[in-house]
């Protein structure tokens, strides 16, 4: 009986804690972040020193970025991953991209393209001594509103000499929540992963992780 008294007040101060960790953090010190309408200006740079990215912002319109990129030599790219609501398309212009789809590893060369679905993992990463240029012929690049996170969780892990550790970018996916539309593709499932985001915001919010670094905003 006891035990089970300890289990039951235990579940209900972990519930009380999520509750009004949540409402505190979304409600009453909702999380400060920029009108992202106005976030990007042609010229901008999204630069990930830990992936070995550097894309241009070429222009802003809908909503959407029309960027280029370019891949380091022997880029490792971002960790394998997906996105739930876009997809992404990428024309190379000049050198040799591979790239991960599903767990297959492709190549393209100059003048191939693929476009990745959304819920498709993927990597795309740099196997040679040349920088890739991958710029898609479609204006539509990156939702502005993910691009907006993008720049900030680069300058977040860029931060950290060796990238930063599995729970240091837990903590700061979970203050972007949803809105940050990219989820690890070896983890558990979208719905596990975003419920995660929700439990673990508040503890992030305490511990000084930001949806916003004023710092890391792009700069042409």
């Amino acid at each position: 009986m006891l035990l089970v008294r300890i289990l039951f007040w235990s579940l209900f101060a972990v519930f009380s804690y999520i509750v009004a960790g949540i409402a505190v953090s979304e409600l009453v010190f909702p999380a400060a972040k920029p009108d992202i309408s106005q976030y990007f200006d042609p010229g901008d740079h999204l630069v990930s020193r830990f992936e070995g990215f550097d894309q241009t912002v070429l222009s802003v319109n809908d909503g959407w970025l029309h960027s280029r990129l370019e891949v380091a030599p022997h880029a490792p790219g971002p960790p394998e991953h997906f996105h739930e609501a876009f997809s992404e398309t990428f024309t190379v212009k000049s050198g040799t991209l591979s790239i991960l789809v599903n767990g297959e590893k492709r190549t393209l060369k100059a003048g191939e393209t693929i476009t990745i679905p959304p819920m498709t993992r993927h990597k795309p990463f740099n196997e040679t001594d040349e920088t890739v240029i991958v710029e898609s012929n479609d204006p539509k690049t990156l939702p502005v509103e993910f691009g907006y996170h993008l720049t900030q969780l680069y300058g977040f892990m860029d931060r950290y000499p060796n990238g930063p550790s599995t729970p240091q970018i837990m903590m700061q996916l979970s203050v972007y929540g949803s809105d940050a539309d990219s989820y690890i593709a070896d983890g558990p499932p979208l719905g596990v992963q975003k419920a995660m985001r929700v439990v673990m915001a508040p503890t992030a919010r305490l511990l000084g992780y930001r949806k916003y670094y004023p710092e890391y905003k792009p700069r042409p």
